[in-house]
């Protein structure tokens, strides 16, 4: 699952962002599972090409991809976390 895609709920459509509803444990724990092995590096290579693809898709949504990263942040190291905030304000 991409970062982007926690945004989205079980149906594929997108939540608002008034929208109370977030992504299930399930969703989280099988992006946990793909994220979880790859170095600093390799997730900074995912995110920056999630963010090229969107931007030249014009589906770029920078608060939705940053309440993505909040979501996951309970599993990400502290300066993992601190580095993909970093990097997508750097694209922003």
């Amino acid at each position: 699952m991409k970062l982007s895609e926690m945004s989205k709920n079980a149906s594929g459509a997108k939540i608002s962002a008034t929208h109370s509803s977030k992504p299930s444990k399930k969703d989280i724990n099988k992006a946990y599972d793909e994220l979880k092995d790859l170095s600093s590096e390799e997730l900074f290579d995912r995110l920056a090409k999630e963010i090229q693809s969107q931007k030249s898709n014009g589906s770029f949504d920078y608060d939705a991809l940053k309440r993505s990263i909040e979501t996951i942040k309970t599993y990400l190291p502290q300066q993992t976390y601190e580095n993909m905030i970093r990097i997508i304000e750097s694209l922003k």
